[in-house]
């Protein structure tokens, strides 16, 4: 068995507060990939679940959100890893929440990921139960073995 993680890059975040929780949505443009993502998602068992979120340099940030696959009873390892986001003030009053508080992750669908008109929740709410924020410099602890994974696709 392998415990390799499928990393899935290619979404945009959007960010809301709902049932007193923090909510990270991850948005796909392709509609099948969203309903593949959200079907593994909604397995996932909350005590292993892990969203980082990774302070790079020239205020930039990156997500990586994924189930440990050592425990995982899914053939399917599925990651999501988003790079190149602002630290814009936006973020700093995001932070704060999340390091609070683990937040809540959603799949969504969007026709366009700029018209919020055309979003389409596919998943329901899955609850992240560890969430840390680290730097890239924390990259090289073992501990990150799966982030650091992830930012190597970057």
């Amino acid at each position: 068995m392998t415990f390799e993680i499928d990393w899935h890059v290619n979404f945009g975040i959007s960010w809301a507060y709902e049932k007193d929780r923090f909510v990270v949505t991850t948005v796909f443009e392709d509609k099948k990939e969203a309903i593949s993502i959200a079907k593994e998602i909604e397995d996932w068992s909350e005590r292993f679940t892990r969203l980082t979120i990774i302070e790079k340099e020239e205020d930039e940030y990156a997500i990586c959100c994924y189930q440990d696959p050592q425990v995982s009873k899914s053939d399917k390892h599925i990651g999501l890893f988003r790079i190149g986001m602002k630290q814009s003030s936006g973020y700093e009053q995001v932070k704060p929440m999340i390091e609070e508080r683990p937040p809540l992750l959603q799949i969504a669908y969007a026709a366009d990921i700029i018209d919020m008109s055309t979003y389409e929740q596919i998943s329901r709410l899955v609850p992240m139960r560890k969430c840390r924020t680290i730097s890239e410099k924390d990259l090289k602890k073992q501990e990150f073995f799966y982030e650091k994974t992830a930012n190597l696709l970057s």
